[in-house]
C-alpha cells in the first residue's frame, strides 16, 4: 500500500506539468467523431450548437471521424457519408478546426466526397501534419465499436497506428509504451506476464522524461520516505 502511495505521489511530481497542458479540437456539426486515442470521446457543446469541442492531451494523438454533409431534397434530408478516416497527429497548446468540402449539392457530395480531402489547421489557419487512412470494416456497418477497432487497427500496425498501451490519469490520457504497434504472437502472451505492473511501467516513464534536476529531487524525495 505504502509502495502504490509513493508511486502515485512521484507520478503527480513528473506528470503535473504534462497533465495540463493541452490541445482543442473543434468538431463541426456535420463532422461525426468516432474515437479519440482508442476511447469514445466525450464532446463538451449545447445540444443544438452547430460545433463541439474536445480536450486533447499534447503530443500524439489519434482521431476516428467521418463527414457527413445533409442535403435538403424535396423537404426530405439526404445524408452523405464519407469513408471512416484515422488519423493522427502531433500539436501542442492549440486550437485545432477541420479543413472539410464544401458540397454545393447532393450530386457533388455523392461524387466527390471519397477519397475526403480535409486538413486541420492550427491557430494560425496553417494545416498540421497529420498521418490518416481508412478504417475498413468487411462486417456490418451499424452499430460497429470504433474505440475497439481502433485498438485492433494499431496492434496490426496501420499507416496511422499509435503505441497500443495508454494511462488515463485525471482524464488525460497520455502514451506510455514505446513498444511499435505490432500483431501479438504466442511468444509475446506468454512474456506478458513477467512485465511491471502498469504503474511502475508508468513511473519509470515518466522519470526517463524527467530532466536530469527533476530526477536527482525524487532520489532525495524517496530516500526521505
Amino acid at each position: 500500500m505504502q509502495l502504490s502511495l509513493k508511486v502515485a505521489m512521484a507520478l503527480s511530481i513528473f506528470a503535473s506539468t504534462n497533465l495540463y497542458a493541452a490541445t482543442t479540437l473543434v468538431v463541426p456539426e456535420d463532422v461525426k467523431l468516432l474515437a479519440v486515442n482508442m476511447e469514445k470521446p466525450d464532446l463538451e457543446g449545447g445540444l443544438f450548437s452547430s460545433e463541439k469541442t474536445i480536450e486533447l492531451p499534447d503530443g500524439t494523438n489519434q482521431i476516428v471521424f467521418k463527414y457527413q454533409p445533409t442535403f435538403e431534397i424535396n423537404e426530405n434530408l439526404k445524408t452523405v457519408y464519407s469513408d471512416v478516416i484515422v488519423a493522427k497527429f502531433d500539436a501542442e497548446n492549440e486550437k485545432l478546426t477541420f479543413e472539410l468540402p464544401e458540397f454545393k449539392t447532393l450530386r457533388q457530395a455523392q461524387n466527390n466526397i471519397s477519397p475526403l480531402d480535409w486538413q486541420l489547421l492550427d491557430t494560425k489557419g496553417q494545416p498540421i501534419a497529420l498521418v490518416e487512412d481508412v478504417l475498413e470494416s468487411d462486417g456490418v456497418q451499424i452499430g460497429r465499436n470504433y474505440p475497439q477497432e481502433t485498438r485492433n487497427y494499431n496492434i496490426a500496425g496501420g499507416i496511422a497506428s499509435v503505441a497500443v498501451s495508454y494511462v488515463t490519469v485525471n482524464q488525460h490520457q497520455q502514451s506510455v509504451s514505446d513498444i511499435e504497434p505490432r500483431v501479438e504472437t504466442s511468444d509475446t502472451r506468454s512474456t506478458a506476464a513477467s512485465n511491471d505492473s502498469p504503474m511502475v511501467d508508468v513511473l519509470k516513464t515518466m522519470y526517463q522524461k524527467a530532466s536530469p534536476a527533476e530526477k536527482e529531487a525524487f532520489k532525495n524525495w524517496l530516500a526521505e520516505q
